[in-house]
C-alpha cells in the first residue's frame, strides 16, 4: 500500500505570495495556477522533472500525469531532443536570414501529416488557431466562425465565451457562434442561420467521446457545400494519437490545423498545416510574420520529436499505457464501489465523477486529486500518459488510486464529505 508522503511545501507557498505582488494573475497560463489544484495540500511549483517524474521545490517527488497540460510526449529531459538542442545551441538560436531548420522541419510536417501540404511555424497552439482561422476568412472572404470547445486565448475566439471579457471588442461576439462536439444539428442551423457567411468550422477532432453518426465526414461535407472550411485543432491531439495527429488516426483530411503542445516535447513550437491551393491563395493577401516562427533551438526539438516518431514504438507505447491505466482503473472502480470513472482515448484521458449532479460542483475530483497527490501521483484535469511512464508507473499509480478510491468511498458514506478535504477545492477555469 503507498504510504502518504511526509512532505513540506513552504517553499511552493512562499513563492506563491511573491508572484501575487509581481506577476498578472501569479501565472503565465491560468491552468497552471494552484486554483485548479487542491490549495494547501498540491505543490504549486514544479522545479525539474525527468521521464514521468517531477520534483517540486520543497523537493517532494511525483509521477506527473498533467505533463506540462500536454507538451511532454516523450518525457522531461528526453535524451534525444535535448541532445538536439544543445547542438543547435552551438550554433545559435536565431539569425538574421531564414534558417535550414525550417526547411527541414517543414519536409518533416508534409511528409508526415495529412492535411500539410504548406506550413507556417509559430510559438503557441492559440497563434496557431488565430492564424488558421485568419488563412479561412482570407481564402473564403467571409467573416462568421463556428466554433467548438476552446480554442486558444486570443480575440478572435475569446469573444465567444462568457467570462473574463475585459478587453474584448463586443461587436466580435457577432462572429463566433458556439457549438458542442457531435452536435451536427446545431451547425446545420447555424449554417442556415447565417447562409453564405460561414469561413470556417474549428473543432478537435477527438476530445473524449467518440464522433457518432459520421459527426466528422459530415462536417467536412457541409462545409465544402457552403463554401467554408473545416479547421482541426489538433494543439493537443496533435502527435499523441499519432504522428499525423488525430486526422492521420481517424482518416479524415480538414483542410487547414493548428497543431502545438507536443509538437517539442515541451519546448514552444506550434503549425499551422494546411493544403497547397488554400495557401497560395492566400499568400500575398495575408499577415503572419512573427521574429521567433524561425526560433532554431524549438525547431531542432520539433526535428529530434518528428524523428523519434518515425523510428520508434512512440505512438503505440503511450496507447498501451493508457489502455491499461484506464481499463484497470475501471474495474478497480466496480470493485471498490465508488462511482468514479476514467473515460476518454488512451492518450487522452479524463476522470468523471458521476456522483456529482452539478457539473461546477469539483469538490469529488477534488478529494481524488487530494489524496493522490500526498501519495506521490500529481493528477491534472487529463491523464496525458508519456512514452517514459513506465508499467512500474502505472502499477504504482494503480495502487495510490485504489487507496484514493477507499477514502472516497468513506467520504461518500460519513454524511459530511466536505470533512475530508483537507484543503480548499479546485476550480475550472477557461485556459
Amino acid at each position: 500500500m503507498p504510504e502518504i508522503l511526509d512532505r513540506k511545501l513552504e517553499k511552493s507557498f512562499e513563492l506563491w505570495d511573491m508572484a501575487q505582488k509581481k506577476i498578472l494573475s501569479g501565472t503565465q497560463l491560468y491552468s497552471k495556477g494552484p486554483e485548479t489544484h487542491i490549495k494547501g495540500v498540491s505543490p504549486i511549483y514544479i522545479e525539474k522533472g525527468k521521464a514521468a517524474h517531477v520534483w517540486d521545490v520543497d523537493g517532494n517527488e511525483y509521477i506527473d500525469y498533467d505533463m506540462g497540460l500536454g507538451p511532454i510526449l516523450l518525457g522531461y529531459c528526453y535524451d534525444a531532443v535535448d541532445y538536439a538542442v544543445k547542438e543547435q545551441l552551438k550554433y545559435g538560436m536565431g539569425f538574421s536570414l531564414v534558417s535550414p531548420k525550417e526547411v527541414e522541419y517543414a519536409e518533416l510536417c508534409v511528409k508526415n501529416i495529412p492535411c500539410a501540404e504548406k506550413v507556417r511555424f509559430l510559438k503557441t497552439g492559440s497563434s496557431a488557431t488565430e492564424g488558421a482561422i485568419r488563412i479561412a476568412r482570407a481564402y473564403t472572404g467571409k467573416k462568421h466562425i463556428i466554433r467548438g470547445e476552446y480554442h486558444g486565448w486570443h480575440e478572435w475566439t475569446t469573444a465567444g465565451e462568457t467570462v473574463r471579457q475585459g478587453g474584448i471588442l463586443p461587436e466580435l461576439k457577432n462572429y463566433i457562434h458556439k457549438f458542442e462536439y457531435n452536435d451536427f444539428s446545431t451547425v446545420e442551423r447555424l449554417f442556415e442561420e447565417y447562409k453564405g457567411d460561414i469561413a470556417a468550422v474549428i473543432t478537435e477532432p477527438v476530445i473524449l467521446e467518440q464522433p457518432q453518426n459520421g459527426f466528422l465526414e459530415n462536417l467536412l461535407e457541409l462545409c465544402h457545400a457552403n463554401g467554408a472550411l473545416l479547421i482541426f485543432d489538433e494543439v493537443v491531439t496533435g502527435f499523441r494519437f499519432s504522428i499525423g495527429g488525430a486526422q492521420k488516426y481517424l482518416g479524415i483530411t480538414p483542410d487547414l490545423a493548428a497543431f502545438g503542445k507536443a509538437a517539442a516535447n515541451g519546448m514552444p513550437l506550434s503549425i499551422i498545416a494546411g493544403k497547397k491551393e488554400i495557401m497560395d491563395v492566400v499568400d500575398k493577401n495575408i499577415f503572419i510574420s512573427t521574429t521567433f516562427g524561425g526560433e532554431t533551438l524549438s525547431l531542432a526539438a520539433g526535428i529530434a520529436v518528428m524523428k523519434e516518431l518515425e523510428e520508434k514504438d512512440i505512438t503505440e507505447r503511450i496507447w498501451a499505457l493508457g489502455s491499461k491505466l484506464r481499463e484497470e482503473t475501471n474495474k478497480m472502480a466496480e470493485r471498490v464501489g465508488v462511482n468514479i470513472r476514467l473515460h476518454g482515448y488512451s492518450p487522452r484521458m479524463m476522470f468523471d465523477y458521476k456522483d456529482s449532479a452539478n457539473k461546477n460542483d469539483w469538490k469529488y475530483n477534488s478529494l481524488f486529486m487530494q489524496e493522490c497527490v500526498k501519495r506521490g501521483v500529481l493528477l491534472g484535469w487529463s491523464i496525458f500518459p508519456c512514452y517514459t511512464h513506465t508499467d512500474q508507473d502505472i502499477d504504482f499509480t494503480l495502487s495510490v488510486f485504489e487507496d484514493a478510491m477507499k477514502i472516497y468511498k468513506k467520504a461518500m458514506g460519513s454524511g459530511n464529505f466536505d470533512s475530508y478535504l483537507e484543503g480548499e477545492p479546485l476550480k475550472i477555469v477557461l485556459g
